[in-house]
């Protein structure tokens, strides 16, 4: 039942998005309320937790949501935005984060089990939709050879312009960086998942190992989560803007329906968010939770350098 409710929250707040007649903040708060009472219900903490970030960004970027809203109480909506719309996003992180405490003590005891437990279900996700996505480098090679063969091959042959196998290459020169885009984009929460990404270790390195797991968790939420809040924020307005003009190339020849491309930005940025948040939970677990779920959630505890002692790996240096 716990988890009915937050599949049926989460569904009001996509029917929002198609204008049914009922104001969209309306639909909005009321997948909000019943996303809570599953979590509070004990449904799964990550669809749950998932089901309240998604609603809050849909109320917040639709047409007839938060603004809708401000404009019937009677404000301007850009004034307001202008001058509060950092403390509002504040406010509604924070209001999710109280929200997922609360949550997390009706699962009493297994409070840290079940941030786990969400932290797994996330991860799948994010590590399905990269191996999914890396299959994306058969079809970029397969274009960029094709393309480079067909330009050669027209210096010997001209007819094969009149023939079926001719592509503008135009056209072919957009696909590779859209498929590049894709690949690179979907595989962001993937890469930080396995800990792919670039990171300066001359001082994490030297660090103990609770202070990398404090350096991570902080990392993550003052860097990390607000990036990314930003990137698909601006990135789902980037893309709306492109659909609702029909934007094409601006090659004469090019690709048409570049609002594809455009969302994949922000997709590609929650994805990483929803590993962000995986990541916050181990470290939260590590630093806060029973000793004996640490081996479960060590991952940002360790060191990179294989070049180190293994106690000071481990352990951090000794200080006299």
């Amino acid at each position: 039942m716990a988890t009915l409710l937050c599949l049926a929250g989460i569904a009001l707040a996509i029917l929002a998005v198609f204008e049914p007649g009922i104001p969209g903040y309306v639909l909005c708060l009321a997948g909000f309320v019943l996303c809570t009472i599953g979590g509070l219900a004990r449904a799964r903490l990550s669809l749950a937790l998932a089901g309240l970030v998604f609603i809050a960004f849909l109320f917040a970027v639709i047409p007839d949501g938060f603004a809708a809203l401000i404009k019937a109480a009677g404000a301007n909506p850009k004034r307001f935005f202008k001058l509060y719309d950092g403390i509002s996003g504040l406010t509604a992180a924070l209001l999710i984060v109280l929200l997922m405490v609360a949550m997390l003590r009706r699962h009493a005891p297994r409070g840290f089990e079940e941030m786990i437990g969400a932290s797994t279900d996330i991860d799948r996700i994010v590590v399905g939709v990269g191996k999914l996505a890396s299959w994306l480098f058969i079809p970029t090679m397969i274009v960029i050879f094709y393309d480079v063969s067909q330009r050669k091959l027209l210096d010997f042959d001209n007819t094969i312009i009149d023939s079926a196998f001719y592509f503008d290459s135009t056209k072919l020169q957009e696909l590779e960086w859209h498929l590049h885009s894709l690949l690179f984009l979907m595989c962001l929460g993937f890469a930080y998942r396995y800990d792919a990404h670039v990171r300066i270790e001359l001082v994490r390195d030297r660090l103990r190992a609770r202070s990398r797991v404090w350096l991570e968790l902080l990392g993550i939420v003052l860097f990390l989560l607000t990036y990314c809040y930003l990137i698909i924020a601006f990135g789902w307005t980037f893309a709306e803007r492109s659909y609702r003009i029909g934007e094409v190339s601006a090659a004469q020849t090019g690709l048409s329906h570049r609002w594809i491309i455009k969302a994949a930005m922000p997709v590609g940025f929650a994805f990483l968010f929803a590993a962000g948040v995986s990541a916050a939970f181990k470290c939260i677990v590590y630093l806060f939770g029973p000793t004996y779920l640490r081996d479960q959630v060590n991952q940002y505890a360790g060191t990179h350098h294989a070049d180190l002692p293994e106690d000071v790996a481990v352990n951090g240096p000794i200080a006299d």
